[in-house]
């Protein structure tokens, strides 16, 4: 009925959805197509920064991240696993190569956004206008001289509640019985067909039906988004894809047909091809992705008004009408082509009329853009910031969006009186599009598509799952426990938001941070931390296979739990995640099923408590003397501590899962909470009476009680226990998929006293807010894996063109400045070496004291920089700065020294002319390298 927009859902009457309860009304938040066209306006945007980021880059050899990557060793055809630690041996030489040099078209692409909003803004503006100006559009009174329809159209709006009437229009050249609204914000018009002027005369309800269609529109105030995003859309066509495609898909033509090289490096085309390619692929697929959620956008929006209008009094028969008229066919290439039409199909909206449960439900196409938006955004954003920001901004971004497509779907259900939202389907249309844009945008993702490792992706996906899951049965539990509330909790929305983009930024945070890594393989394990923990926690690792078996576990597990919860983001998304459905709980406890919940914790903490001894028992049965009770014999027993709350906690989360009926998750994470703080209590007692239980003697021969080391025992237990309810609620996510046990309900009037239930969980709540905040250490926090990892050697396959590269990319980075220093130094020292008194050996002190200092200058500036990212060259050049080191500070404490010592003096002499016969041996063959290599790239000189 019209092209127009919409923005607040409509509230629809009795005769369009079924019998409602006395519940809030759903159609109070903000619609769903509020939400898909901030989705779609971000997706835009970041397809816009990512595509000219890709146009405007400078070339290989103008980039100076680029320039510097290479010169540390870069190698675009090795494996990812040693790039990440080349990155880390080189981390800080890096950053001062990149630091010193102003990166200003690594802006260009952000400068090409703006312009585009700012064009984009421009066409919004003349939107309008130019609707206005097309021949044969008039105002209305040139169609209607006696005023009827405009009084008639006045009657309408007045029902529809719009109180700024729009400017009325006629367009004379449009005979379909049809409208449209458009305009800007302040200012809109309403344009009836010439048909529609026709029909009103025989055919009342079909003029009303589609004037209200409109007024709907403006009353869900969705024009003013909707035709910005429509010239956001049309200036990203003409601005973006059609430059993007016209230069990257051009060049990589015309490198590989015709040999000709539009910005792109000769020497390197055939490694650059995929990266190319992958491009354009990424290109397209942002592309496609923005067309067919423009599309949904634009049809689910007609449906809105489609059911405002009916609310507002139109005739549902005029659909009908229209869906018998026009009658097809189903079939799949039908269904393929409606996923791309901005309108939907005339038996869709009588569909929708008839059950509109669709328009509230949890959709496949938004979340998916929203999953691949996410992970785009914060990619790019943890490039640039923080990664832990980058995760609060599109972690944000994410749970306010899922949250309120959650809540109107529980509202809408709760106020039909049908089954609330799963979230299964939609957590996996989620987690698929988090995988897509981690594909797309990873920075371990490499040109071939495909990650080394993609079992990490899983992650995603499940979380996805759990945590749409999560935000679901949180607000069903919220309604069941406020039935008779009927305005809308809006504080409650807030509330869950807030909630959701805690437990959404930890995810996040940890996935940016460390996720990614795993897909490059064990990256712990690839980088020798097993070996680094024999050293570190020295011991009988090889002799007994009660070390020997959980070494790899420490190595790998245990490091990555532990460092994870030292992340304060990713703390407090894990205690969000039982904290916000316990105080849930605690608004309505006999509604909720608080009582079973509290005793099912309490239980399994009691369990947990007996896992911890087990676990205890068992480290005192092979335990060796107390002179060997080395540090690995403490790593083994935390191991095993961890080990065991983590079962305990899991496996409590579990069975209350598997065993309740209603809100399954948040009464199994409250349980595992509760049993986590028994377990840590219990323990507490355990380790301070240490020695005094004989099976379960560890640390201890003798009896004493130690509340001081068990605390301190206990603060290094936490961190990798934290992340336990993660885990958790995987667990009870999946359980809950389990048939629901049927129990025979206590009368109504059966009276229960709430207050100890409510105790154990109020103190539960406390105690794991002090306990967190008093273990978490801030100073501690925001470390990574790679900290303890030590560097491993350089890879000695990397093909010759490549290094040729390198080291080019080195003298260009640094290099040049260091060998042009210690040339003219050597020089210097050469020089004065020769001028020494051959009969006694003496020489100028004052000559030389200043070129001893600048030796020592010049060979610190080039020990800070990048070393030499070939492996002979780098061996000599080493050598030649370790060598000129040590002859410089031995140079200067000879001259600065009152004492005339003979024997010193001659080893002085002695270690600079070594130096300068070791400086002749390796500058000139660097130097003759450097210039050979610039023969490859005609663009870069050997100064």
């Amino acid at each position: 009925m019209s092209n127009g927009t919409e923005t607040t859902a409509p509230r629809p009457d009795s005769g369009t959805v079924p019998s409602a309860s006395a519940g809030s009304d759903p159609g109070a938040l903000p619609a769903g197509t509020t939400l898909r066209f901030l989705v779609l306006a971000v997706a835009m945007v970041v397809a816009t920064v990512a595509m000219l980021s890709s146009i405007l880059r400078p070339l290989p050899y103008e980039d100076v991240a680029t320039v510097c990557q290479f010169a540390a060793g870069y190698d675009p055809g090795g494996k990812l696993i040693d790039e990440l630690f080349r990155d880390q041996a080189q981390e800080d030489a890096v950053r001062a190569c990149v630091e010193k040099t102003e990166e200003v078209p690594r802006w260009y692409g952000l400068a090409g956004t703006g312009a585009v909003l700012l064009a984009a803004g421009g066409l919004y503006l003349l939107i309008p206008r130019r609707k206005r100006s097309q021949p044969g559009v008039e105002p209305l009174h040139t169609g209607d001289p006696q005023g009827e329809v405009r009084a008639e159209v006045v009657a309408l709006a007045e029902r529809a509640g719009v109180r700024s009437l729009p400017d009325l229009v006629v367009d004379l050249s449009a005979l379909d019985p049809g409208a449209v609204v458009y305009g800007r914000a302040g200012r809109r018009t309403l344009c009836l067909n010439n048909g529609l002027l026709h029909t009103r005369r025989v055919n009342t309800a079909r003029f009303e039906a589609v004037v209200l269609h409109e007024l709907a529109h403006i009353r869900n105030r969705d024009v003013d988004i909707a035709y910005a995003v429509t010239a956001l859309w049309r200036v990203f066509l003409a601005l973006v894809v059609v430059p993007y495609t016209l230069l990257i898909g051009g060049s990589l033509v015309a490198a590989q047909f015709f040999g000709v090289f539009w910005g792109a490096d000769e020497v390197f085309w055939p490694a650059g091809r995929p990266t190319t390619i992958k491009a354009i692929g990424v290109a397209a697929f942002l592309f496609l992705l923005v067309v067919l959620a423009r599309a949904d956008t634009l049809r689910h929006r007609e449906l809105y008004a489609d059911l405002g209008a009916v609310a507002l009094g139109a005739d549902p028969a005029v659909w009908q009408a229209q869906s018998e008229g026009r009658a097809q066919g189903r079939s799949a290439l039908r269904a393929v082509a409606a996923l791309w039409r901005s309108h939907p199909s005339w038996s869709e909206r009588r569909r929708s009329l008839h059950n509109p449960a669709g328009l509230f439900a949890l959709t496949d196409v938004p979340l998916f853009l929203l999953g691949v938006v996410t992970l785009v955004t914060g990619n790019s954003l943890s490039a640039v910031w923080d990664s832990g920001v980058a995760a609060w901004v599109v972690g944000a971004l994410a749970a306010c969006v899922v949250t309120v497509a959650v809540w109107r779907a529980a509202l809408y259900a709760a106020h039909n009186r049908t089954a609330g939202p799963r979230g299964i389907r939609a957590g996996l249309a989620l987690g698929f599009g988090l995988v897509c844009g981690e594909l797309l945008s990873g920075p371990t993702a490499a040109p071939d598509w495909t990650p080394e490792h993609a079992e990490p992706l899983l992650v995603l996906l499940l979380g996805s799952v759990v945590y749409i899951t999560w935000l679901a049965q949180c607000a069903q539990l919220h309604l069941r426990t406020m039935p008779g509330e009927r305005a809308v909790p809006r504080r409650a929305v807030l509330a869950a938001a807030a909630a959701g983009s805690v437990v959404a930024a930890g995810g996040l945070n940890w996935w940016l941070r460390d996720g990614q890594l795993w897909m490059t393989g064990n990256f712990l394990k690839a980088g020798g931390l097993s070996e680094l923990a024999r050293q570190m926690f020295p011991g009988p690792w090889n002799s007994l296979p009660q070390y020997e078996s959980v070494l790899p576990w420490i190595g790998s597990v245990l490091i990555n739990l532990a460092v994870a919860g030292t992340y304060l983001t990713t703390v407090a998304g894990a205690v969000v995640l039982w904290a916000y459905p316990a105080l849930l709980l605690l608004r309505r406890p006999r509604t909720a099923g608080l009582r079973s919940t509290v005793l099912a914790g309490l239980a399994g903490g009691v369990v947990g408590v007996a896992v911890v001894a087990a676990a205890m028992a068992y480290m005192h049965s092979w335990r060796p003397a107390l002179e060997e009770r080395t540090l690995a014999f403490q790593a083994v027993y935390l191991w095993w501590r961890t080990v065991a709350l983590w079962a305990g906690v899991v496996g409590t989360a579990a069975v209350v899962a598997a065993t309740t009926r209603t809100h399954r998750l948040p009464r199994a994470l409250t349980a595992a909470a509760i049993a986590h703080i028994g377990m840590v209590a219990g323990y507490f007692v355990l380790q301070a009476a240490d020695g005094c239980v004989g099976p379960l003697r560890v640390m201890a021969n003798t009896c004493h009680w130690l509340p001081g080391t068990s605390w301190i025992l206990t603060e290094i237990l936490i961190p990798p226990v934290t992340p336990v309810f993660f885990g958790a609620a995987l667990a009870a996510t999946v359980m809950s998929q389990w048939p629901r046990t049927e129990r025979t309900s206590l009368p109504a009037d059966t009276v229960r006293p709430s207050w100890p239930d409510r105790a154990v969980v109020a103190v539960t709540v406390v105690a794991g807010l002090v306990l967190t905040a008093a273990v978490v250490d801030p100073q501690r926090a925001g470390g990574s894996p790679f900290s303890a990892v030590p560097v491993r050697a350089e890879p000695v396959d990397t093909d010759d063109k490549v290094r040729d590269f390198q080291l080019l990319a080195w003298y260009k980075a640094g290099g040049q400045e260091d060998l042009v220093a210690l040339s003219g130094r050597y020089l210097e020292l050469a020089t004065w070496v020769q001028n020494l008194n051959t009969d006694n050996g003496t020489g100028d002190a004052d000559t030389l004291r200043p070129v001893c200092n600048g030796l020592a200058r010049d060979t610190a500036t080039a020990r800070r920089h990048l070393r030499v990212p070939d492996p002979d060259l780098d061996q000599k050049w080493s050598t030649l700065l370790n060598r000129g080191k040590s002859a410089a500070a031995e140079c200067k404490a000879v001259l600065n020294s009152p004492e005339n010592d003979v024997d010193r003096n001659t080893e002085m002499l002695k270690q600079l002319y070594e130096a300068v016969k070791h400086a002749e041996a390796t500058l000139p063959p660097l130097a003759e390298r450097v210039s050979a290599t610039a023969k490859r790239w005609p663009q870069w000189t050997a100064d």
